[in-house]
This record gives C-alpha cells, sequence and structure tokens, in this order.
C-alpha cells in the first residue's frame, strides 16, 4: 500500500482554522479548508488512504466509503501540487 507525507520543503503556518502554505520551489501559495488542515496534520507521519481514514472518522461523521473517496481525490491533488509525497 502507498503511504503519503507532507513534503518537508513547504511552509506552513495556521491562520485562524486554516492552513496556509508556501512552496519556495514553485513560487506558489496555498490555503487549505479545516479538514484539509486536519490531514496536513495527520501526515507529519507517512499514512495510507485508510489509515488517514480511520483517524478522519474518529473526529468526524463521515461514512468509510464517501471519506475514502474524498481523501484519495484530495491526496492526489496534493500529490500533483507537490505538497505531498508518496512513499512506496
Amino acid at each position: 500500500m502507498t503511504k503519503y507525507i507532507r513534503n518537508s520543503k513547504t511552509i506552513s503556518g495556521r491562520l485562524h482554522d486554516e492552513m496556509v502554505m508556501m512552496d519556495l520551489d514553485q513560487g506558489k501559495y496555498f490555503s487549505l479548508n479545516p479538514v484539509a488542515t486536519r490531514i496536513w496534520d495527520l501526515l507529519e507521519a507517512s499514512l495510507t488512504v485508510e489509515e488517514l481514514c480511520g483517524r478522519l472518522q474518529e473526529e468526524y461523521e463521515v461514512d468509510e466509503a464517501r471519506c475514502l473517496e474524498e481523501v484519495s481525490e484530495h491526496i492526489l491533488e496534493m500529490v500533483r501540487l507537490g505538497l505531498v509525497l508518496e512513499e512506496k
């Protein structure tokens, strides 16, 4: 199973309940909503999508299928943007 971890080259900080990020290599700025911020926090350690969903389901009312679908989409987008790295 593929595990994911946040890219340490990205600078991040909190602004109220959101995360703001800057990728210096790309010169791009990103803002994450509260749930995406929680995913970012959890990715301090290497986790699979299934592990992420297990933790998110403990904190949010979301069924497993929806969580897997939405987290998978979010992670793939973050990988595409270079914010999250795949570990095999």
